[in-house]
């Protein structure tokens, strides 16, 4: 997975919570132009390509997956996004794209499975 820009978390963030310690340090490391060093606390299986920008890119919001975010101290899932079948049934729900190749890139070589001759 990988993880928004700084300065889409601060398009909100400028105006509100600005005054919490967290949001600050995301400040500071958006005005510096320095990556956050994100600590990861899940993981998508190997073989699933998944991307924040691509799914930002198509208009969906962080509320989406995350709730309301403008009243939690820490972000949190509300969705699960590291299980085929939430990825399916969101897909699903917002009309998106759902072929194998939307999450399996057919380069990766996990998912290429040999023929029996």
């Amino acid at each position: 997975m990988t993880f928004p820009d700084t300065g889409t978390c601060m398009k909100c963030h400028a105006s509100f919570g600005k005054n919490r310690p967290s949001i600050q340090k995301l400040a500071a490391y958006d005005k510096s132009k320095t990556a956050v060093p994100w600590v990861r606390i899940y993981t998508v299986l190997p073989g699933v390509s998944w991307s924040h920008r691509t799914h930002l890119d198509a208009g969906m919001k962080c509320e989406t997956c995350h709730g309301n975010v403008s009243q939690m101290q820490v972000m949190t899932n509300v969705k699960s996004v590291n299980t085929m079948v939430g990825c399916l049934d969101c897909h699903k729900l917002h009309n998106a794209k759902s072929t194998c190749t939307t999450c399996h890139p057919a380069w990766a070589p996990e998912m290429v499975v040999e023929k029996k001759q």
